[in-house]
């Protein structure tokens, strides 16, 4: 009877680990409002903003087919920016700060955009901007404003 219980118990673990793995989790809680609030089918704009917010589990394939990503920092106050690590396929990034003073620091984990075999453009708008940005998006065009 206990090898029966211990041998479920372990297939029920298998399966949450399974699952668990598929899912988007988020360091910066205003980068998950921003996800849930503008996040279409292949585009997350602030221009296309959901009357409602999406609910409940934002899954990794979700965020994979994204190829057009945008963010004001304005309206979303994020800090950390290494939850675009989910956004491997995007071909399009404009981030901006449409407020009356540049925001900085928001740039400073950047490095990992390198690994997007996709990203073809890169906007930034009103934001402080060191060397590595530039080198970050070798084949990509990188604006900035």
């Amino acid at each position: 009877m206990d090898y029966t219980i211990t041998f479920y118990l372990g297939i029920l673990i298998i399966i949450l680990l399974f699952l668990m793995e598929r899912i988007a989790f988020f360091k910066d809680e205003e980068f998950l409002r921003a996800v849930r609030d503008t996040m279409g089918k292949d585009r997350m704009s602030l221009a296309k903003r959901r009357e409602k917010p999406i609910r409940g589990i934002i899954w990794e394939r979700s965020l994979r087919k994204m190829n057009f990503l945008s963010i004001n920092f304005k309206d979303y106050h994020v800090k950390d920016i290494t939850d675009l690590r989910h956004f491997k396929n995007v071909e399009t990034i404009i981030l901006t700060y449409m407020g009356d003073n540049e925001e900085e620091k928001i740039l400073e984990n950047w490095h990992f955009v390198k690994n997007f075999k996709n990203l073809r453009r890169v906007q930034l708008y009103h934001l402080k901007i060191n060397s590595d940005v530039k080198a970050a998006c070798s084949n990509a065009r990188v604006f900035i404003d």
